[in-house]
């Protein structure tokens, strides 16, 4: 591998990959309420995908846990360990949840240029495919975009 594919964030030989070199960091928000039974799963689906991806950049999920009267919030402070972190809030609001995440994932990801950040979003009871992060990266027009889907 030449240095310059090297610097790029090129597969190693034998590994594939989609997402372009100019994509430096994957922020996720997760919006949840009241959902411990699927959090923990959601995650482990993310970080599924990112392995999935041979991504070695930087990945940072976001639970936003709004309005939660169940063990949401410590459920994904366990399942997130140090690749994100939990806020929890009392919006009441998905959109406001999101937005909430998104300024985190902004904040966390300062010194990263917004044309190389690609800012996600999932609902916590989704069922995540390996190649979800592939996906966004290929669903999103421009290196910066929000997408929902699973």
């Amino acid at each position: 591998m030449s240095q310059r594919q090297a610097q790029a964030g090129a597969p190693a030989a034998g590994q594939t990959s989609c997402l372009p070199s100019k994509i430096e960091a994957v922020g996720i928000v997760i919006s949840a309420h009241n959902q411990a039974g699927t959090i923990a799963k959601c995650i482990h689906g993310l970080f599924a995908a990112n392995s999935h991806t041979g991504w070695h950049n930087s990945l940072w999920i976001v639970v936003v846990s709004d309005a939660c009267t169940d063990d949401t919030a410590k459920l994904a402070r366990s399942a997130l360990g140090a690749f994100g972190q939990v806020l929890e809030v009392s919006a009441r609001s998905p959109q406001t949840a999101h937005r909430i995440g998104a300024s985190a994932i902004l904040d966390h990801f300062h010194d990263v240029p917004r044309h190389a950040l690609l800012l996600a979003s999932t609902d916590a009871d989704m069922d995540l495919r390996r190649d979800w992060i592939e996906n966004q990266v290929r669903l999103s027009n421009t290196p910066m975009g929000l997408s929902n889907t699973a």
